[in-house]
């Protein structure tokens, strides 16, 4: 990967970003209302880095291949996976108010992208169906099954998979030694731990509860019940998990992909000091399927 630089990574967005699609993408998803905010918009130093470690460091995988963007929320990675040479983009997303619009601003544009609601118990249907050489998974590793999506890739003729996810330094956890006597009954070591935590689908980029999917507003995700909108906590909460580095990585070794690249997502010297906490347990792999 090359090393990150704001400057650089900032030329390279202004080449490959047209200023109008962006302005037009967020009208059709957001509405009217989001030309105000797109007036002066410009790229966070947040959004460069993930576009330099996941777009820009990842061109081998997107040049000429079909993708299929799993989670793909507001369709940004989407269409910058479009921008740098995909021969076609797959999106796939819950809540209808992004796959209505972002479909509408594909279609305007004449761009190869076409985007589906659902969910990841979709992908392996639907890497089938458009042929997918690439997945995307951006930050989702906490609200889906990301161990049986990798399970349905690696059965899969995908080549590649760009995955970005938050990764726990195995340092966090020190095991008490019951934990060293009950390896001596011949379970074993663990090979890492997972955090699970409460949180609730309060935001267009939440979680959703996979119990009442069936209750939850089509075009938002909102799992609220109140007609006047006020959320019903008991059913927007769902459990959301982040794993320890180890673990990660002897779970890819086990599903039997190579890691092609990884790396903790570069901080930029401007973040603030609560991004760059975040930045420092973004992990960014390429893996590839050694089935192809």
């Amino acid at each position: 990967m090359s090393d990150y630089s704001s400057t650089h990574t900032r030329a390279l967005w202004d080449h490959h970003v047209d200023p109008t699609h962006l302005k037009d993408l967020c009208r059709h998803v957001w509405g009217p209302e989001s030309e105000s905010a797109m007036r002066d918009w410009e790229p966070s130093p947040l959004t460069l880095s993930k576009y330099q470690h996941n777009i820009v460091d990842n061109q081998i995988a997107l040049t000429r291949k079909r993708v299929l963007d799993l989670g793909c929320n507001n369709g940004l990675w989407s269409y910058m996976c479009a921008r740098h040479g995909a021969e076609h983009v797959v999106g796939i997303e819950p809540r209808g108010m992004f796959v209505n619009g972002l479909n509408e601003f594909a279609q305007e544009h004449a761009l190869p992208m076409k985007f589906h609601r659902g969910y990841d118990t979709d992908l392996a249907r639907l890497v089938r169906q458009h042929n997918i050489d690439t997945v995307v998974m951006m930050s989702i590793d906490d609200m889906i099954n990301w161990e049986q999506a990798l399970y349905d890739i690696r059965k899969s003729n995908v080549e590649w998979v760009i995955m970005r996810m938050s990764t726990l330094p195995d340092t966090w956890v020190e095991f008490a030694p019951e934990v060293y006597d009950f390896a001596k009954t011949g379970k074993g070591m663990p090979v890492g731990f997972t955090l699970h935590y409460k949180s609730s689908n309060a935001t267009t980029k939440s979680g959703i509860n996979p119990l009442h999917r069936e209750t939850m507003d089509a075009d938002t995700g909102y799992q609220h019940m109140s007609p006047d909108g006020q959320f019903d906590l008991a059913r927007t909460h769902f459990f959301a998990n982040k794993m320890s580095r180890q673990y990660v990585r002897q779970f890819i070794d086990h599903t039997g992909m190579a890691v092609e690249t990884s790396e903790i997502q570069k901080v930029a010297a401007t973040d603030t000091a609560e991004h760059s906490a975040q930045h420092l347990l973004n992990h960014c792999y390429l893996l590839r399927n050694l089935k192809n």
